[in-house]
């Protein structure tokens, strides 16, 4: 099966379950893909995860840059339990993603389990596609644990 032929599965996966982010992303591989424009390096697809990562940090910290958070709004909310409880997964989740980076980097057949598990919870879990470095992190948590105890 051609590499366009089951990114178009998962456009039409996207489009049935109604999620923007699913066929948008898989609209622009299939036409980048049929034309012959999807570069072919491991540096290119670096550049467009760095991109893809750089975006969303921009898209959380935008309140910041928009007033509607202020240095005091930090101060007051990171000392209550919800606050404390989110820098530590915080803190947590982007050490698990440091290591999901190494998994995916020295086992590259951990990719198609976090690629289809990441597809399909975001089609018919309505989850976000923003998880597959963390959702290695994870994997990368759980394989060292069982390989520890097997």
């Amino acid at each position: 099966m051609k590499s366009y032929s089951l990114i178009f599965m998962i456009f039409i996966l996207g489009v049935l379950s109604k999620n923007r982010l699913i066929y948008i992303s898989a609209g622009v591989l299939l036409v980048f893909s049929l034309l012959n424009l999807m570069p072919n390096s491991p540096s290119s697809q670096k550049v467009i995860l760095d991109v893809g990562v750089i975006l969303l940090v921009i898209g959380v910290m935008m309140p910041f840059s928009q007033g509607k958070i202020l240095a005091s709004d930090v101060y007051k909310s990171i000392f209550t339990v919800k606050g404390c409880v989110a820098f530590f997964i915080g803190t947590v989740s982007s050490v698990m993603a440091r290591n999901g980076m190494y998994l995916m980097k020295n086992n590259p057949e951990v990719m198609i389990g976090l690629l289809l598990g990441t597809i399909i919870g975001t089609v018919f879990f309505r989850g976000i596609p923003v998880g597959p470095l963390v959702a290695a992190g994870l994997a990368a948590f759980l394989i060292n644990l069982i390989e520890r105890i097997i």
